[in-house]
């Protein structure tokens, strides 16, 4: 099978970005629309001023567009992208439904392999049924992608961040053949985290690779300033920086040094105040890189209180 189309772009939000393809525009309300060619996701974030950008996804073909009840999907030759939206109340059973619905429509349509899957979903810290809503999140989709027999050596990239509406918004790429899971050697893979995180362990690998016309497309989890299982630096928000880029780091030597640099990066903090710190460790960290990534910031909840910032990205 020749190799994927996949393309990836974060571009400022005043410049004309492609017509067709997935659409991430983080600024709230949360929602989703769709066009002929193209679906428009809204996670109901605040990215910070003045940096507005919006991430587009784009794929060979002519887009096939698919409503079928809170799933909507936009079907190229060989990706499919994919979003479910709905209410954040009863997040363990909300989870684990619109996982078996995406899973079902991506299924259903012959693509079979998870490449990239983002939630979002309000209060993560908040307690719901005895839980940490965080938790809840994590039990519903750990019990769905068990009882659809994903195992655990496939397990997409991932980033799951609160924001501040109570709404779910989950949106992912599949793909027809696998993409390949990297794991980090600083970091106990996530769904080997001890029983005191959560009841069921948070199931996504660190990275994944995929093949593409353009060459090698790498695609970062949420990473954040955990070595092995247990966080690090806590109330230092430069230290976690560090720690948080040492671990993209430790990924991208496992993975070939050989492969690209970032092309983007996007940076979730807890304070948007910490901004300028984060963003002379970046500066520092990527000095010798020409073009260096474009960054994006975010105000986002983490998954564990002590974390302030995670980052994602793209390599290609």
């Amino acid at each position: 099978m020749p190799p994927l189309t996949l393309r990836s772009q974060l571009m400022p939000e005043a410049a004309a970005g492609p017509e067709t393809g997935m659409h991430i525009r983080l600024r709230e309300p949360a929602g989703i629309d769709s066009g002929p060619g193209h679906l428009e996701i809204r996670p109901g974030l605040h990215p910070l001023a003045p940096d507005h950008y919006v991430e587009y996804w784009t794929a060979s073909g002519t887009p096939t567009p698919i409503h079928e009840g809170p799933v909507r999907l936009l079907e190229h030759e060989d990706v499919l992208f994919a979003t479910w939206s709905g209410p954040d109340n009863g997040l363990r059973e909300q989870t684990e439904h619109a996982y078996r619905a995406l899973l079902a429509a991506c299924r259903a349509r012959g693509f079979e392999h998870l490449a990239r899957v983002w939630n979002y979903f309000g209060d993560i810290h908040a307690e719901e049924d005895g839980l940490e809503r965080y938790q809840a999140f994590c039990m519903g989709r750990a019990t769905a992608l068990e009882t659809l027999e994903i195992p655990l050596a496939s397990m997409p990239a991932a980033t799951a961040i609160g924001s501040d509406q109570r709404q779910l918004v989950i949106y992912l790429i599949a793909t027809r053949t696998p993409a390949e899971s990297l794991e980090n050697p600083r970091q106990v893979s996530a769904y080997h985290y001890p029983a005191r995180y959560s009841p069921k362990s948070p199931t996504f690998a660190r990275a994944t690779r995929l093949e593409t016309a353009d060459g090698p497309l790498i695609l970062l989890s949420g990473t954040a300033s955990i070595v092995g299982h247990e966080s690090r630096h806590p109330d230092d928000v430069v230290a976690q920086a560090r720690e948080t880029l040492a671990n993209l780091r430790s990924l991208h030597d496992t993975a070939g040094h050989e492969l690209p640099r970032p092309a983007w990066l996007r940076v979730y903090l807890r304070h948007p105040e910490d901004r300028p710190k984060v963003a002379a460790v970046l500066a520092e960290h990527y000095h010798d890189v020409h073009p260096g990534p474009i960054v994006q910031w975010v105000r986002g909840d983490v998954c564990r209180r002590e974390l302030l910032l995670e980052i994602e990205g793209v390599h290609a």
